[in-house]
């Protein structure tokens, strides 16, 4: 039977990316990385699969801490931070990492506005293979920035 896991994300040095860290400055870079397992057969068969980082603030207060954006002239809620990777093919085998990664955690959130880009935060992905029933959600991990 064919199947797709994700045993850990979390959030780490893109320069260390084997080693988790759950605490940044803003100005500090910053990555998040899943560990990626998958059967030898959907390897073989070529098939693709789109993956999901996110960001998420669990803080949705309106009146401190909730993240928000401009879109034209209205401003929206955001819960989540979103960066989609879309038809990747599984080039790296059976057990692998994947990463997004940024030169300042501050990069990571730009579009965020007021205030509230240090606080606690978790970050969690996923993977979907193309053409087939396979998915993985992973676990949050939770970090902190100051």
């Amino acid at each position: 039977m064919s199947f797709i896991n994700i045993s850990a994300a979390y959030t780490a040095d893109p320069g260390n990316i084997w080693t988790p860290k759950s605490s940044f400055m803003v100005g500090d870079p910053f990555a998040i990385v899943l560990n990626v397992q998958v059967d030898s057969s959907v390897v073989s068969e070529g098939l693709l699969f789109d993956a999901l980082f996110q960001i998420v603030n669990p803080q949705q207060d309106p009146y401190g801490g909730a993240w928000w954006t401009f879109s034209g002239s209205d401003v929206l809620s955001m819960d989540s931070v979103d960066v989609p990777w879309n038809g990747v093919s599984f080039q790296w085998g059976t057990n692998f990492a994947i990463w997004e990664w940024w030169s300042h955690y501050s990069d990571a959130v730009s579009q965020i506005g007021g205030p509230s880009i240090t606080g606690v935060y978790n970050v969690q992905g996923s993977v979907n293979v193309e053409g087939s029933d396979l998915f993985a959600a992973s676990s949050p991990f939770w970090f902190k920035t100051r």
